[in-house]
């Protein structure tokens, strides 16, 4: 060192830094260096060497995570990075998706974040992954006394030039994606389950891609891919009734996103999680993350009307009318235009039955009856026009369930059970889980306070008891 200073402080590393550039380091191998320089120089533990690599204060470090984490409810604090630093010896065991968190705003893999010491107090499942981890990168060479000028030139110069070698073509990415819309494409005649799988094999292929080396653009494309096959992935598996899984796929696809940073994948992720958060019942999240997938502009390959219809959505099952009517008036603005919808966008954007399906439940959460009806009509001319291999087929049972519940509001039993006919007579397998989740609803306004005194309504309460659902 040029001058004392004191170890590990920002002069320290600012000296360590100009040592590596002099030594013909590449500014992307740079901060790998210092982690492992303050790590065995100055005995730093891994999560604050890397944060102090990174150059980033402890609150710098939050607001990173809460970005990345795409969750405003995440609400990490300077202060909770400095307790998981201070583990095991005080504070707080990050869990291993806070790590993996952590590498990315770092820019490591999670398993350099940690230690000897924090191995030896990790539960055993964790420390199973760590040992499973095929993508722990070998940690970078340690700084020593370099070679000479001309060796780091020659070394700078190889690496350069492996920028030009790639383990990703232009038909293997093309496959990819085919595969990918084309499962999408089966989901509205293929079972949930054997879908999900053949998008897990898609998005395995893309990991497995990932831990090779592409060109910038082709990492981008890789990003964007995998944001987009883990919001389908999510998608589906909500509908499954599987809300957890759901929820991190989401997460993950969010990061991808963010990687990729490109604003139409934030659309179809932000689509994605306001869907799941509004049948996980989380109401007003599910609204407010459909208003910011709003805010991002991406021309108009994805329209507009899911998300608002989303929002629509996630307010009326609070109960909040006025927002409730704003949004559908927005959507109904821009409806009768009838605008192209992009191949490769058409999972997300739904179809019309569907856009008037939504539109319809929330005004009749909000009790606008006779305009819900009007609207769910209007779904049910859709989808009756509908070619069969185009239909979704939870969208009639859903379709009949809020029709008869809107009969029911306008006091027609007769016209609720006359929708529900069909529904009831026919032999069907287990359900999708928001389909049991409408059923339930319909039966509790069945056995309500307007209708406990009816036989008929109580026979038709019994008769949409889902087989397949324990009451």
């Amino acid at each position: 060192m040029t001058r004392q200073v004191k170890p590990g402080s920002k002069a320290y590393r600012a000296q360590v830094r100009d040592q590596l550039v002099a030594l013909g380091f590449s500014q992307e191998t740079i901060s790998a260096q210092v982690a492992e320089h303050l790590i065995a120089e100055c005995g730093t533990r891994p999560r604050t060497a890397w944060r102090l690599a990174s150059e980033l204060s402890l609150d710098l470090a939050a607001g990173r995570y809460n970005t990345l984490h795409g969750d405003r409810r995440a609400g990490m604090r300077g202060s909770r990075i400095w307790e998981f630093e201070q583990w095991p010896d005080r504070g707080v065991r990050p869990t291993l998706p806070t790590l993996r968190i952590l590498a990315t705003v770092y820019g490591t893999s999670w398993p350099a974040l940690l230690d000897l010491r924090d191995l030896q107090q990790l539960p055993a499942a964790d420390l199973a992954q760590y040992h499973a981890t095929a993508s722990a990168p070998a940690r970078p060479l340690l700084v020593t006394p370099g070679p000479p000028a001309t060796q780091a030139a020659a070394g700078t110069l190889t690496e350069a030039m492996l920028l030009t070698t790639t383990n990703v073509d232009a038909v293997e990415l093309e496959d990819l994606w085919s595969d990918m819309n084309r499962a999408g494409d089966a989901y509205a005649r293929a079972s949930p389950d054997s879908v999900l799988h053949r998008l897990a094999v898609v998005r395995e292929r893309a990991r497995t891609l990932l831990h090779g080396r592409q060109r910038p653009k082709q990492t981008a494309d890789l990003y964007l891919l995998s944001a987009k096959c883990s919001a389908m992935m999510a998608w589906i598996s909500a509908d499954l009734g599987r809300y957890h899984a759901a929820q991190e796929l989401n997460a993950a696809a969010w990061l991808f996103g963010q990687h990729s940073d490109d604003a139409l994948a934030r659309r179809w992720v932000r689509t994605t999680q306001s869907r799941v958060e509004y049948w996980a019942g989380n109401g007003a999240e599910s609204a407010w993350l459909a208003a910011d997938g709003l805010s991002y502009k991406a021309g108009g390959s994805m329209t507009d009307a899911p998300l608002i219809l989303a929002e629509a959505r996630g307010w009326a099952s609070v109960g909040a009318q006025q927002q409730v009517l704003d949004a559908i008036g927005r959507w109904a603005r821009i409806e009768d235009a009838t605008p192209v919808v992009a191949d490769e966008d058409r999972f997300f954007n739904v179809s019309k039955d569907r856009r008037h399906f939504v539109a319809g439940a929330s005004l009749l959460s909000v009790g606008r009856t006779e305009l819900a009806l009007r609207e769910l009509q209007t779904a049910r001319q859709a989808y009756t026009a509908m070619s069969q291999e185009c239909r979704w087929d939870a969208m009639d049972p859903m379709i009949r369930i809020d029709t008869s519940r809107a009969y029911l509001r306008l006091g027609d039993l007769d016209g609720a059970a006359a929708e529900l006919e069909p529904l009831l007579g026919a032999e069907v397998g287990p359900r999708p889980d928001m389909v049991r989740a409408e059923l339930q609803v319909l039966r509790a306004e069945l056995t309500g306070p307007r209708w406990r005194s009816s036989r008929a309504a109580r026979s038709l309460a019994d008769a949409v008891l889902d087989p397949h659902t324990d009451v």
